[in-house]
């Protein structure tokens, strides 16, 4: 079976990532039609080519050496308001949606005012930001599943923190739109939440080119566990009350802040970005996590999760116990 001519060769992924960093991938796709993605697939399972479905480019780090099949952009841009429902495309940028919908006096998505990336990648993830997630406001998803166009409802996407049914058992899904419940209300109003909430961001999150948190935080929910962790470090109240200790605060508390790899660094805003601060590679990126962990662990006995997805590497960095 012939590569169809839309599909290029050892393009470079380190734009299409908010990290600036990785290599190249064999093959590349721009799939702006559902008939692209389908003639893709079908022409990598034929060829027995692995593909990675890239969106917005954050929450991922792609190996120095790139990925070795094909990478797939989703860049399905479809935006329609049907009453107070939003019907989007996947591969369509969160930030600025979210601004132009939160001026409008349309409310849901303030929280999301300073979320990078696509609402593909959003939803994949179950991202979300000050105690908001994208699966509340989900009504359906619409994917590409073993060679057919499916709709899903979100009882059936398995949310959870940070992850869904995407990234599990249906990972080899591709997202091509949703349909998200939003509610009118002051345009002031809203505007002044967005705002607030990217006040807090810019304030406390790093400039420098990063995927965004690099672990999820540690959800609790035995008293014992809060107790445990409180005899090594006096835990903030309000994680109790929230069952969760943040990833942060884990890192610091271990005295990891500004721990360099490289061009790599463990940010002293935000201690579960590590960023970008000097032509940073993969592996130096993937090294500071793999230390991160082991001294996270080492302290608390925790183990952390990554939140960032690696491209092109095999395993997550190992932890000794």
């Amino acid at each position: 079976m012939s590569k169809p001519v839309f599909i290029q060769e050892n393009i470079s992924l380190a734009p299409f990532s908010t990290f600036k960093i990785g290599g190249s991938a064999r093959y590349f796709l721009k799939a702006k039609r559902v008939e692209e993605l389908i003639a893709a697939l079908a022409w990598s399972k034929e060829e027995k080519i692995p593909f990675f479905v890239l969106g917005g480019g954050s929450n991922i780090l792609i190996h120095d050496d790139g990925f070795n099949g094909l990478v797939i952009k989703i860049d399905f841009n479809e935006v329609r308001l049907v009453g107070d429902v939003l019907e989007v495309g996947a591969g369509v940028l969160v930030i600025p949606l979210a601004h132009k919908l939160t001026k409008e006096g349309w409310r849901g998505l303030e929280w999301a005012g300073g979320l990078p990336g696509s609402f593909g990648g959003a939803l994949r993830g179950n991202a979300g930001a000050f105690r908001s997630e994208i699966s509340e406001q989900t009504m359906s998803v619409t994917v590409f599943h073993k060679g057919q166009v499916e709709e899903l409802k979100p009882e059936s996407c398995a949310f959870a923190y940070r992850t869904s049914i995407f990234k599990t058992k249906r990972a080899d899904d591709i997202i091509i739109k949703m349909r998200l419940q939003l509610k009118k209300g002051d345009s002031k109003e809203a505007w002044a939440q967005l705002q607030g909430w990217l006040d807090h961001r810019h304030s406390h999150q790093p400039g420098s080119p990063s995927a965004g948190c690099t672990f999820k935080n540690y959800l609790i929910e035995r008293e014992k566990e809060f107790d445990r962790i409180d005899k090594i470090k006096p835990v903030p109240p309000e994680y109790r009350e929230y069952k969760k200790i943040p990833a942060a605060w884990l890192i610091e508390q271990s005295g990891l802040k500004g721990l360099r790899v490289g061009g790599a660094e463990v940010s002293g805003k935000h201690a579960s970005f590590i960023t970008n601060t000097a032509e940073a590679r993969a592996v130096d990126v993937w090294e500071l996590m793999r230390q991160v962990k082991q001294q996270v662990y080492n302290t608390f006995n925790v183990v952390l999760e990554e939140e960032v997805q690696l491209v092109g590497f095999e395993g997550s960095p190992p932890l000794v116990r």
